[in-house]
């Protein structure tokens, strides 16, 4: 099986196990609800309290960066697990006794199977994430005003950069695990516990993590940075993950 029939067999997978129809579908799904409810969340949770509601709950005006952070929120919340959940059905080569001797058979290093994974599995969930954030603008736009493009074109790079490390710990994380449902365990063990070293002084700020929260920053124009140090961070650690991940399945014995 040549290297470029191995990308082409995972495009394909992505398109015919609907994946990317899952992913594409969360994502656009936050990015038209978020700025809805960002919009008209006070009006709803005070008609839920009915007639006989005695004190009025009283809102602060939404402002043009509610609707997108609104997303933001929900992108790296749930749309975060799926993100892994996909990532973790392409990217677990030996989940499968009789498949992995298949594919490992058929090609002439580890690396040469789990690189396509991991690559068509971070564009799906970038362009899947982008595309939310386009449907969250232009309601944005529409309901509450426009965000900006600057604030915007940040948004954008910093999710999709912690989308792609996510991708690659996920990876990693597959070659240490037995089954499929372990390596979303151990992926999203990480990724939701690697925020606790940011009670460290001085640390957070390093952190891939960082990236889920300066977005709000960046769109209510408040930024003290741009995040370079956790976007230099997690570029490292996406590769160093995707690196040890090729090393730990090449010599990982299939059982």
């Amino acid at each position: 099986m040549n290297e470029l029939s191995l990308w082409r067999v995972e495009w394909l997978r992505l398109l015919r196990t609907r994946r990317l129809i899952a992913l594409l579908g969360v994502f656009v799904l936050f990015g038209f609800a978020g700025p809805l409810l960002a919009r008209y969340s006070g009006e709803l949770l005070n008609h839920a309290g009915g007639s006989a509601q005695r004190v009025k709950i009283v809102f602060p005006p939404p402002v043009p960066a509610d609707g997108v952070v609104q997303y933001a929120s929900n992108a790296f919340g749930i749309g975060l697990i799926v993100t892994v959940v996909v990532a973790a059905y392409a990217c677990s080569i030996d989940a499968g006794s009789a498949l992995s001797v298949f594919y490992r058979t058929r090609a002439r290093r580890f690396g040469d199977l789990l690189v396509p994974r991991f690559a068509v599995s971070a564009v799906a969930a970038v362009g899947a994430y982008l595309a939310g954030l386009l449907a969250a603008w232009y309601e944005t736009a529409v309901l509450l005003g426009n965000p900006g493009t600057a604030a915007m074109a940040r948004t954008a790079l910093v999710g999709s950069v912690y989308l792609v490390f996510a991708v690659a710990v996920t990876a990693l994380a597959a070659t240490l695990a037995r089954s499929t449902l372990g390596t979303v365990g151990y992926a999203l063990l990480v990724l939701f516990t690697l925020p606790l070293l940011g009670t460290v002084p001085h640390v957070s700020r390093w952190l891939p993590t960082e990236l889920t929260r300066v977005p709000d920053a960046f769109l209510r124009h408040t930024a003290t940075d741009e995040a370079q140090r956790a976007l230099a961070v997690a570029v490292v650690l996406a590769l160093g993950c995707v690196a040890a991940a090729i090393l730990r399945g090449a010599r990982k014995e299939v059982r």
